[in-house]
């Protein structure tokens, strides 16, 4: 059974994370090539660094024999009230992923359980986050994990 551990990222993860995306850019490229280029990643080594110095974002990263092997980045999201809304607080995950050998294991229900806490310790209301239709593994990740749809966007391309 594989030993899974859970902390915050630092700088000296940029690479793993980094890698991390570029598996997370080739499944967006796969499934809507239409949308997302193949030869890039939302952030490279560099970014991922300046993002985690900067705060800008929340990293966590999950390891198995002390090698990252998952991540998640997430950021506190705030609204005043106004005419419409209530004021509310929450954690909007950006990316989780999970390299290839960990998926299906426990490392994304690990990184998942920190956000949540990290959520409620924030005074977070709720975890929020967005799956692509075609990206059915996740979304049946994130059923499994009690997220449930909010909202439904619609497209008719072109």
């Amino acid at each position: 059974m594989e030993k899974i551990t859970v902390r915050k990222a630092a700088t000296g993860d940029a690479e793993a994370i980094a890698r991390l995306l570029t598996e997370v850019g080739k499944v967006h490229s796969e499934g809507r090539s239409d949308i997302y280029r193949s030869d890039l990643t939302k952030f490279d080594a560099e970014g991922v660094a300046r993002m985690i110095e900067r705060g800008e974002y929340l990293a966590f990263v999950a390891e198995e024999d002390g090698k990252v092997c998952g991540e998640t980045i997430c950021r506190i999201c705030e609204r005043a009230a106004d005419k419409t809304h209530k004021a509310r607080k929450w954690l909007y995950i950006d990316d989780l992923c999970v390299t290839e050998k960990c998926r299906g294991g426990q490392a994304a229900s690990a990184l998942m359980s920190a956000a949540e806490d990290y959520a409620r310790s924030c005074g977070c209301v709720s975890v929020e986050l967005n799956c692509w239709a075609f990206n059915k593994r996740a979304a049946r990740f994130y059923e499994k994990c009690g997220f449930v749809p909010q909202k439904t966007e619609y497209e008719k391309i072109l």
